[in-house]
């Protein structure tokens, strides 16, 4: 977004870089929605909606209406704080089928990390959170920036709780390390994004940009494949129609 003043550019960097907090979770738990689809299992919808006991059952387990309530009301936040509206019929069952699924796979990995005794490490969610904070020039900067994306202390503590063990148990079964960007796929990348934008500096200038982005798509799909894998093993059923 332009900026009218330097002021005004370093403020808004500033913020983007605070709510950066935001995209790996928000990565890890939307990545798995397309291919996710297909397992979904449609049972007993009526009955357990119309008692507003649950959304969804991951292996059993209950997704709350207050759960998919909450995460929905932070999603229309973020989508508006984002200059984008959220009450079209269109977008509101897209972000409805969203909040279902990243909730479903966020519990498909809660429940595999607490299987194998994952804890979340109480130093590095402080840590998280400080950081975070300290990215904002004021706690009152830090607050707003919580509330345009649907959160306070308390509940975006607990986001970094669940996105600290998530981590942890990624880390621990999916090996990004091996996700790599050769030099023909670089300059393939560079030269369908120069064909479609004249004004893109030749590549020596954004080569690393360039084998940043493949490399972080590999890794995406890494996580997305394992991620699918974990849901073909398991048992879920959506309630929510």
């Amino acid at each position: 977004m332009a900026e009218e003043t330097m002021g005004n550019q370093q403020e808004t960097t500033k913020k983007r870089s605070g709510l950066s907090f935001f995209k790996l979770f928000v990565f890890i738990v939307i990545v798995a929605v397309v291919i996710a689809i297909g397992y979904l299992i449609l049972k007993q919808g009526a009955n357990i909606v119309s008692s507003g006991k649950a959304v969804a059952l991951v292996n059993s387990q209950k997704i709350s209406r207050d759960a998919y309530d909450e995460r929905y009301a932070q999603l229309v936040a973020s989508i508006t704080a984002q200059g984008q509206s959220a009450t079209t019929t269109e977008m509101q069952t897209t972000i409805k089928n969203q909040v279902l699924e990243n909730l479903i796979t966020e519990t498909l990995l809660l429940q595999a990390a607490d299987q194998e005794g994952i804890k979340a490490k109480t130093e590095e969610v402080e840590a998280a959170f400080t950081s975070n904070k300290s990215q904002f020039p004021d706690e009152a900067a830090f607050e707003k920036a919580l509330t345009e994306q649907g959160y306070t202390n308390s509940t975006f503590k607990k986001f970094l709780t669940r996105d600290n063990i998530i981590r942890q148990y990624l880390t621990a079964h999916v090996d990004i390390s091996s996700a790599t960007a050769t030099e023909k796929e670089i300059e393939n990348l560079y030269d369908q994004a120069a064909a479609n934008d004249k004004t893109i500096p030749p590549l020596k200038e954004v080569y690393e940009q360039v084998k940043n982005q493949i490399v972080q798509q590999k890794q995406q799909l890494l996580v997305s494949n394992y991620i699918q894998q974990l849901r073909a093993s398991s048992t879920v059923e959506t309630l929510l129609k």
